[in-house]
């Protein structure tokens, strides 16, 4: 069904309300001057009845018409979640206007009740200003292609602490979703990965590569250590190139290194850093005896 179609039905049932409360509001009005008695006291009470039930019924269809409308032009054309989040935020929207009409309709002084809304507004207001930031982080993480599933990326952010270290599997309006390397899955809000998180993209010209920080008690030579970490690594790893071990630097009473470690596919790099980490705990323990 075209939406054309749907806005005819709108105007037809706008139409058909309007001629029924005519009708009955004017048999209503001949009743009474036939039985002034009986029915005079009461016309007001009834007539307001009809207005009402009119603006419900017609109101009722004219949304769900609406939203036919917008599941034909706007929700088929974006994903299920989020046309499902817009739905539930448009009907709040259109049948709290309803009752608003309603209301209207039966003169009720709607003063107090906009000023006892207007704290639920903010509250509704807070909420949509949250999605918004997701909707326009998740158009500007896709249209930019700053990060795509298949990327392998860190994430260091101080919102959860450690980095989360993985593959980028999903990148929607509202998350980006990454499988770390110990095999879980982090769905982060958009509007947190933009504005609160420092990434990097682990690649290199001819392979995946992340560095790794290593901090060590000072009490023992960094020459040493370095020297007993590459002696160690040498017979792990027969391609020497795979980690390169630097001293970084000096930080009080720890010393600070850095291994570079080259890898081709992110299932790779935990048995990586595990045995770097083991290296340098042996090199650290060895020269210190």
């Amino acid at each position: 069904m075209s939406y054309r179609l749907q806005v005819v039905k709108i105007l037809l049932i706008i139409l058909i309300l309007a001629i029924l409360d005519f009708v009955l509001t004017y048999l209503v009005q001949l009743l009474t001057e036939a039985y002034p008695k009986q029915l005079l006291p009461y016309e007001p009470a009834i007539i307001t009845g009809i207005h009402v039930i009119i603006v419900a019924i017609g109101g009722y269809y004219i949304i769900k018409f609406i939203q036919g409308i917008l599941s034909i032009t706007v929700y088929a054309k974006i994903e299920k979640g989020m046309a499902g989040m817009i739905k539930f935020a448009l009907d709040v929207i259109f049948y709290t206007l309803l009752v608003l009409a309603i209301l209207v309709v039966l003169h009720v002084n709607l003063t107090g009740v906009l000023v006892g809304s207007a704290v639920g507004g903010i509250v509704i207001g807070l909420a949509v200003q949250t999605i918004a930031q997701n909707l326009l982080s998740g158009v500007l993480v896709t249209s930019s292609k700053t990060i795509k599933p298949g990327d392998s990326v860190s994430l260091l952010s101080w919102i959860w602490g450690n980095p989360i270290i993985g593959e980028v599997t999903k990148v929607s309006l509202l998350f980006t979703e990454i499988k770390s390397i110990t095999g879980n899955i982090f769905k982060i809000p958009n509007s947190a990965f933009l504005g609160n998180t420092v990434f990097q993209k682990l690649e290199s010209e001819n392979s995946l590569v992340y560095p790794l920080q290593v901090i060590v008690n000072a009490d023992v030579s960094a020459d040493k250590v370095l020297e007993r970490v590459k002696d160690i690594l040498k017979d792990k790893i027969k391609d020497e190139t795979k980690v390169e071990v630097y001293f970084t630097s000096k930080n009080g009473g720890t010393n600070v290194f850095t291994a570079v470690i080259h890898f081709q596919k992110i299932d790779e790099l935990r048995g990586l850093i595990d045995l770097v980490n083991s290296a340098f705990d042996k090199a650290y323990w060895s020269a210190k005896s």
